[in-house]
């Protein structure tokens, strides 16, 4: 929270730029915390997680060629995903950095399962494949919207921590120094009368120890730089390896089916490739339709707005049709929710069937 309001130090933060940060829940640390003790369960395990940072943010060149209205909304976006997923009272701080070098969202969530009102941060990110499917989720959800792709699904890149980077990256120019003859001869360390006090030899090694230093640390940290530089190189050789041996496993796995081909003329064939490429398509788009159903209760628990009402009325069309989802009316459902959202909760149009769009499943 400190960090979040600038309260402590912050190296890469621009100080001028300050104003320009947007809070969202809570306008100062103690207001942040009272808002996270209050979403806090009256009990809990001592080591229970109790609360969980999310970062949203994009690469460099992506999210400086938005302007600050399509930031904005991107940032918006976001933070709805981020409320369906956990519900709205759950998301007790959000903000917005863009006295950074790359604008960014940060969100604290006290991750509490509605399903036992107890904390449970392993629902949502219960291993890998939790946050590989989670950041597919956001990806499809959020950032294809936006213009954005996906990260590399596997990549090797290991994180790359803030210590370590700006270590590598705040450094000075390297200038190289000399040593002259000068700096090799021992220094007088006090005048007399009949004889000085002279710098001894170990005195003269120490002295040089401290110019080489002073001079050549430039030198290492553009090193340390080159080294970060190189070990992401590695890191992305090694995913494109990973893809590579994906693809030719691929490849092999096709040659078994070679023979079924054999004594069929092109047009047929290009007819099968045709049907093949449909039935996949449909296949996609009936597991869409059907994930869409079995996230309906969620939403309904962690949703507010068109979301929450879209939710309440498909499950109760749903309930009236005796479970069976695809003899429902959907076209009614929805002009009924964007209805009542615009009329009676005073939803924007826009908002509304947007929030339509991205929970019906036709």
């Amino acid at each position: 929270m400190k960090h979040a309001f600038r309260e402590q130090d912050t190296p890469n933060a621009d100080p001028e730029r300050l104003t320009e940060n947007t809070h969202i829940g809570a306008n100062s640390v103690a207001e942040g915390i009272a808002a996270f003790n209050a979403a806090l369960p009256g009990k809990y395990r001592k080591d229970a997680v109790l609360a969980i940072e999310y970062l949203v943010t994009a690469s460099p060149e992506d999210m400086t060629n938005k302007t600050r209205t399509q930031q904005d909304e991107y940032f918006k976006d976001a933070l709805e995903w981020l409320r369906s997923k956990h519900g709205v009272d759950q998301v007790v701080y959000a903000g917005i950095h863009r006295d950074e070098k790359t604008p960014h969202m940060y969100a604290y969530v006290v991750p509490v399962d509605p399903d036992s009102g107890r904390l449970n941060a392993k629902k949502w990110l219960g291993g890998a494949k939790a946050l590989n499917e989670m950041q597919t989720d956001f990806a499809h959800q959020v950032g294809r919207i936006h213009g954005l792709q996906r990260g590399i699904e596997g990549s090797k890149a290991q994180h790359t921590t803030v210590r370590e980077f700006y270590a590598a990256i705040q450094a000075e120019e390297h200038k190289h120094g000399n040593l002259t003859a000068e700096h090799l001869q021992p220094a007088v360390l006090e005048k007399k009368i009949l004889r000085n006090v002279i710098e001894t030899p170990e005195m003269v090694a120490e002295r040089l120890t401290r110019i080489i230093k002073t001079h050549y640390a430039p030198a290492i940290k553009e090193a340390a730089v080159a080294k970060l530089e190189r070990r992401r190189a590695e890191e992305m050789a090694n995913t494109a390896k990973d893809k590579d041996r994906g693809l030719k496993s691929a490849q092999e796995r096709l040659k078994g089916f070679d023979g079924m081909f054999d004594g069929l003329n092109p047009t047929d064939k290009r007819e099968l490739v045709r049907i093949a490429a449909k039935l996949k398509r449909d296949r996609q788009v009936e597991d869409e339709k059907a994930r869409r159903i079995d996230t309906l209760p969620d939403v309904l628990k962690r949703s507010a707005g068109t979301a929450c009402v879209f939710a309440a009325k498909a499950l109760a069309a749903i309930k009236e049709k005796m479970g069976q989802w695809r003899k429902v009316d959907w076209d009614v459902v929805e002009k009924e929710t964007v209805r009542e959202a615009v009329n009676e909760h005073r939803q924007p149009m826009r908002k509304a069937v947007e929030a339509v769009l991205k929970h019906s499943p036709v």
